[in-house]
């Protein structure tokens, strides 16, 4: 098969089993689908024709002539409720009482209502004995096929089972006609799509052939050495791969054209060098010699390099001990900074809790002062207090004294007066004694009050002191604090100094000890570059006989060229 065949079943073969594919599905969908919709609206108006019988009040019950009524209507004579019914939705509509049909809007071919006959045992036992809705594809009346829907009728007392059922039925034979004409029209769709797509794939495929001959053509004047080619703007300027094609194609002619061309070119040059050549190989050879004299001054230069970087790696290894010393020592410093660190923060919170306490004392002190001052104005209260009391102890003093006067005056009968008059002189007494011990006792209160006061006072200056002595300490142990987190930063900086120059050591020893090497390799190198020296002036007498064998070459490669024709 050519491409242009390919190109067509590649084509058309998907086109074609979609085509079919797609007329099984659509078939099958479109048929069940307008069936479903036959026994919907079948099904609606078996319901809508229930609805209208059950709307009479009353029982079901056959009469003695035979006819079935619903309460006050009989069903046997409502011929004009199923021609109203068939008049509106066009289907057949039969009431059954047990299996019989009782009425219904179908007629025979005589215009005969076909009344009395019996249903068929597979509805009775669906719809009768079941009590289940049931849809037919195929219900024959006088002859005809019709889809035919049935709902059971029951009692209005009673729905345990049914007493007859209600059959609506459309003729099959239309139904099936507009289902068929639809997928008649789909099948004729579906052709029409894979005839337009076939007609499609067909011109695509003759464009896509006729395209690519017209490249294969230009490509084949290239492979018989004829650059002269064209191909059209037409095809070059399509935006698919074929013009890709056919642009890469001109392309391909235009680059060999323009690389001939520059090999012509070069092969003219090529015979001019090939003549230069032999003449620069002369000149060489004799420059060979004054290059050996040089080469052998550089390789006594390479060895006195190598001795020099050996003592070089000796210096760095020393420098390199004396760096690791000095890290070692950075990180001790290091340790005691963290130490510090740690023990002026212990410091700032031992001044924090002491100033702490010092607040708790001076609150102390405060409250105590206060207790003080409430003392004193107690201890005034209570001389007060005595200096009444020893008012009353003198006033009954002289009381008691004018008491035992008139007692004495009274004679025997004032001696129990005056008994008690002496006892009240006594009490008065002791009352004078005691309230002058009272106030003695607040005179030393109220002076041990006032020195309390004068020491409290004092201490309340003390801890003023010491509490701005503490500020001022843990404003210098903060200030410390900074200082130590400097000094950590700059012994940081000095540990990342020491080891970047660790490293930038260890690296100059490298390079040093690379050098080392380098050199000695450089000295053999160069002994050996001086006997290839000799080499090279032999090799450069067998140049000059290439340079002619060369110019051979080149005469026949441009020969080669003339095949291609650029005219």
């Amino acid at each position: 098969m050519n491409l242009k065949k390919r190109i067509m079943l590649i084509s058309v073969l998907p086109v074609i089993l979609l085509g079919i594919i797609t007329l099984c599905l659509t078939v099958t969908y479109v048929k069940n689908g307008m069936i479903d919709e036959v026994q919907g609206a079948l099904k609606g108006t078996a319901a809508a024709t229930l609805a209208a019988y059950d709307q009479n009040s009353g029982e079901y019950a056959q009469a003695a002539n035979g006819d079935i009524w619903k309460g006050s209507y009989n069903v046997s004579k409502s011929e004009v409720l199923v021609d109203r019914i068939k008049e509106n939705s066009g289907m057949e509509v039969t009431f059954f009482y047990g299996d019989k049909r009782v009425m219904t809007s179908a007629t025979d071919r005589d215009g005969n209502r076909i009344l009395g006959s019996p249903a068929g045992a597979a509805i009775i036992d669906k719809v009768l004995k079941s009590g289940s809705e049931y849809f037919s594809h195929s219900v024959s009346i006088d002859g005809t096929l019709h889809y035919g829907y049935y709902i059971p009728v029951y009692q209005p007392s009673k729905t345990d089972s049914p007493i007859g059922m209600i059959f609506v039925g459309t003729p099959k034979a239309a139904s099936d006609a507009t289902i068929n004409h639809m997928i008649r029209l789909i099948v004729l769709a579906v052709v029409f799509v894979m005839a337009v797509c076939m007609i499609v794939a067909f011109w695509m495929a003759s464009s896509i052939s006729r395209d690519l001959k017209s490249s294969i053509y230009v490509l084949q004047k290239v492979a018989d050495g004829s650059l002269d080619t064209y191909i059209p703007d037409k095809q070059q300027n399509r935006p698919d791969e074929i013009g890709e094609l056919s642009r890469a194609t001109a392309n391909l002619s235009s680059q060999i054209k323009t690389t001939i061309a520059k090999i012509a070119e070069n092969a003219q040059h090529l015979v001019e060098a090939s003549y230069m050549l032999g003449t620069t190989a002369q000149d060489t050879n004799r420059t060979m010699q004054e290059v050996k004299d040089a080469v052998n001054f550089i390789s006594d230069s390479s060895d006195r390099q190598a001795e020099n970087s050996l003592n070089t790696s000796g210096y760095m290894s020393c420098i390199g001990e004396t760096i690791s010393q000095t890290s070692h020592e950075v990180d001790l410093l290091n340790q005691i900074a963290e130490q510090m660190q740690i023990s002026s923060q212990k410091a700032v919170q031992t001044i924090a809790k002491l100033r702490a306490i010092n607040e708790e004392v001076e609150t102390s002190i405060n409250h105590v002062q206060e207790q003080t001052n409430r003392t004193n104005e107690s201890v005034q209260k209570i001389q007060k207090a005595t200096a009444i009391i020893t008012s009353i102890a003198e006033e009954t003093d002289m009381l008691s004294l004018n008491a035992n006067i008139e007692a004495a005056r009274a004679g025997e009968c004032g001696r129990g007066f005056a008994v008690v008059a002496s006892q009240i002189q006594k009490l008065a007494e002791q009352s004078n004694q005691s309230s002058l011990e009272i106030e003695e006792i607040s005179d030393i209160l109220r002076e041990d009050s006032e020195k309390a006061v004068e020491i409290m006072l004092t201490m309340q200056t003390v801890i003023s002191s010491q509490n701005e002595s503490m500020q001022n300490t843990q404003a210098i142990v903060t200030q410390v604090l900074e200082k130590i987190d400097h000094s950590i930063q700059s012994i940081e900086q000095i540990k990342k100094s020491a080891s970047l120059l660790e490293t930038s050591r260890n690296e100059v020893v490298d390079a040093v000890d690379g050098l080392s090497e380098i050199a000695q390799e450089n000295a053999s190198s160069t002994r050996q570059t001086y006997h290839a020296t000799e080499q090279v002036a032999g090799a450069f007498e067998q140049i000059s006989e290439s340079a002619m064998e060369l110019r051979g070459i080149a005469d026949q490669l441009v020969k080669s060229i003339d095949y291609f024709k650029t005219e």
